[in-house]
């Protein structure tokens, strides 16, 4: 049975049930005993600028509730830009415009996991950035994260490298992401 599902941006109304799959992530990340998420971040505020700048979407099942979540961002994504990381497209194109969109602070709500939600957002996501003539998709997860860098690799995005993030205001110790990205 497949399970009925439609993506849409976020609405600033929803921030909190956004805030509350995000929380549903981060106790899933917490089992493989890492620092991504523990500390406070992804946090309200996180959530409250992605939606001020469009960059929220929520999945939402056939009953209205919302069961997943992402931040898909279309402009240039600083994090991005690491000196030395070699990304299978240029960061820009020759008017300026960023070649790729950025997937981050994805979740799926506990009582949805092994539906499909996070596979069918992907899909959703890179319909998205081809949509807005992009030419990839990137992301990145700690290296102990083994489920996402799993799921990652099924839905076909290329492991690059490891690379070091800048802070984003919060206060996790180990800042060590890898680097993926797939071609739309």
């Amino acid at each position: 049975m497949t399970e009925t599902l439609t993506m849409r941006r976020a609405m600033p109304a929803e921030a909190a049930r956004v805030m509350a799959i995000l929380e549903d992530g981060k106790r899933s990340i917490a089992r493989f005993g890492i620092e991504q998420w523990q500390h406070g971040y992804p946090d309200l505020a996180s959530v409250e600028r992605d939606l001020a700048c469009d960059a929220c979407w929520v999945a939402e099942d056939a009953t209205g509730a919302l069961v997943g979540t992402l931040a898909l961002r279309l402009d240039a994504d600083p994090e991005y830009i690491a000196p030395g990381l070699a990304w299978l497209t240029p960061n820009t194109a020759p008017d300026g415009t960023p070649t790729y969109a950025a997937i981050h602070r994805c979740a799926t709500a506990a009582e949805a996991l092994k539906r499909g939600v996070m596979g069918f957002m992907f899909a959703a996501a890179e319909d998205l950035t081809r949509q807005a003539g992009r030419a990839s998709l990137r992301i990145d997860t700690h290296p102990g994260n083994v489920a996402m860098r799993s799921f990652l690799t099924r839905h076909g995005f290329t492991e690059l490298a490891p690379f070091e993030l800048k802070t984003k205001g919060n206060d996790e110790t180990d800042l060590t992401r890898i680097a993926y990205e797939k071609l739309v």
